[in-house]
């Protein structure tokens, strides 16, 4: 299982970091498809970014649903990797609310927080945001493996 999550994969497009990010490693091939994605250190926090494309838009032109939330996917398991020294994990649960709209060109940014972490389940969130204002808020249970 482990070996699965130790090559990056090639994301589905060639997208440039925005200013002060870098592009996040990727392993699902899901995610590569939707990504890139993109993450940086703010005071000894790891965020997390997702720059919205046409690729990522439903048919009212703002965010599908489903792309925010495979995007919160990965940020809290970045945020489980983080906790568990990249243990082999998988999400048991995700709750996601939708706040408000977000449309192509804007960046989603997340700083994911671990809520409580037992030996096997960790619980995460994460409050989405485009600039200051709240797109979407996610919560999450994880279910760790161990190491190998």
């Amino acid at each position: 299982m482990a070996e699965a999550w130790s090559t990056p994969l090639k994301p589905a497009r060639d997208v440039a970091a925005p200013a002060g990010w870098t592009h996040a490693p990727q392993f699902d091939p899901f995610e590569a498809h939707l990504g890139p994605f993109f993450e940086r250190w703010v005071a000894g926090a790891h965020e997390f970014s997702f720059l919205l494309d046409e690729r990522h838009m439903n048919a009212a032109a703002v965010a599908h649903g489903g792309a925010l939330m495979t995007f919160a996917d990965a940020v809290l398991g970045y945020a489980v990797w983080d906790a568990t020294e990249r243990a082999p994990c998988v999400t048991v649960s995700q709750q996601t609310s939708f706040l408000a709209s977000a449309h192509a060109g804007e960046l989603v940014q997340c700083r994911p927080v671990i809520v409580r972490r037992t030996r096997e389940i960790v619980f995460a969130r994460g409050d989405f945001l485009v600039s200051e204002r709240a797109v979407f808020t996610a919560s999450a249970v994880w279910k760790v493996f161990g190491k190998g």
